[in-house]
């Protein structure tokens, strides 16, 4: 086992800010949500951490709930001039993009899905020359998920989202391992219904769902 675990190469990562949430247009602070505030502040933020730490990657957050990026995969102006170039950065061989999705209700095809997904921020892993962004580096879901029983694994929702990132080779993670909660929205106990883990993490919530989708996404996703 210690054998095993010496061949796999050390991987440190810290993300910038989970989800970067619209505060709402009556907050105090809904004028500094934009990305003329996100540039200074996350570019501030990997600075202080490149230099504490050389090594770890450093993950990129984008705006509404971090579904969007495409103002800084494709460089654009995000306001006085602010444009991300991530071949200024000394470490942007450590810069990692991240997205989430939860379009749940989706119905339509898998191609006009992840015409959405690139549009949003995965043009940044086209490497060809039609692509649209100018800020080449990997992306990561690393939000998606739907409840765990033994149908909604099936809606294009999930297997949309599988299409895409395993076509692309993209990683991913999928919300959530954990089946409940010490207290969640005031409720002791809480259920957690998207749990791939049951109540009592003592099994798989849906059978089903774990072989019939995440186990070959899993395997899809490697190969």
């Amino acid at each position: 086992m210690a054998d095993h675990a010496k061949a796999w190469p050390a991987f440190v990562s810290t993300a910038l800010r989970n989800e970067l949430r619209d505060p709402g247009e009556n907050s105090p602070v809904q004028a500094n949500y934009g990305w003329q505030d996100w540039y200074p502040n996350v570019v501030a933020a990997a600075d202080a951490i490149n230099a504490a730490n050389p090594s770890p990657l450093i993950f990129f957050s984008g705006l509404n709930f971090d579904t969007d990026l495409r103002n800084v995969t494709r460089g654009i102006d995000l306001g006085g001039g602010q444009v991300f170039d991530i071949n200024s950065f000394p470490y942007s061989n450590k810069i990692v993009f991240e997205l989430h999705n939860y379009n749940n209700n989706y119905e339509g095809s898998c191609a006009d899905f992840g015409s959405g997904l690139y549009n949003n921020g995965y043009d940044a892993m086209d490497t060809s020359s039609n692509t649209t962004a100018r800020n080449i580096a990997p992306v990561v879901m690393t939000e998606f998920g739907f409840p765990q029983d033994d149908s909604t694994y099936q809606n294009p929702y999930p297997n949309c989202i599988k299409e895409y990132l395993t076509s692309i080779r993209g990683g991913w993670i999928q919300w959530v391992i954990s089946g409940s909660y010490y207290i969640r929205q005031g409720i002791q106990d809480y259920e957690e219904t998207w749990g791939m883990l049951n109540h009592d993490w003592s099994d798989w919530r849906s059978p089903a769902a774990i072989d019939d989708f995440t186990k070959p996404f899993i395997e899809a996703t490697l190969t």
